[in-house]
């Protein structure tokens, strides 16, 4: 089975938080969201997003997937314009694994401790795009809140899993 079910939802996604990122100024980027997001900014968590995304499209091709190997301290992370070219760069990336066989193996190298070990493990290329695709979803659940903080209005199903859509969607509930 080819990767299309999972890589063609990731590249949406992505478009999603592009989107948003797209009607953000760089001050509302980059503005502390005070303790109830720990001090996070919505630039922050599209930077951490978009090291999942590069872990995934460059470790897939090679072989090893690092998503601790991450890149703080980008303009990524405070200018929204560079934050939206990566994300174009990586939505392309991630339409580029959309043929490649699901079952395709990979490494995937995580630290589990502070000490900074890392191990090793065999998965394949399919569960880990599942696996960014649910990491995506998750923050882009926590950037709608900061987005909504600053008082602006996300569009209605971005931060959303789609089980939540579809549960909404299959009984009529409000959102």
């Amino acid at each position: 089975m080819a990767c299309r079910c999972v890589a063609e939802p990731l590249a949406t996604i992505l478009q999603e938080l592009r989107d948003v990122v797209a009607f953000l100024d760089a001050e509302q980027f980059q503005r502390p969201m005070g303790e109830l997001f720990f001090g996070a900014t919505v630039g922050g968590h599209v930077r951490h997003c978009l090291d999942h995304v590069r872990a995934l499209v460059d470790g897939g091709s090679g072989g090893l997937i690092e998503y601790d190997a991450r890149q703080r301290g980008t303009a990524i992370e405070t200018d929204p314009r560079a934050a939206a070219a990566e994300l174009d760069r990586l939505i392309a990336a991630t339409w580029s694994l959309a043929s490649t066989d699901a079952s395709t193996p990979v490494h995937v190298a995580v630290m589990p401790t502070r000490a900074g070990v890392p191990v090793a493990f065999v998965s394949s290329i399919g569960r880990e795009l599942a696996f960014v695709l649910s990491h995506t979803i998750h923050h882009n659940a926590s950037i709608r809140g900061m987005v909504v903080a600053l008082g602006l209005q996300p569009p209605r199903s971005f931060g959303y899993a789609p089980a939540t859509l579809a549960h909404q969607d299959s009984c009529s509930c409000a959102r």
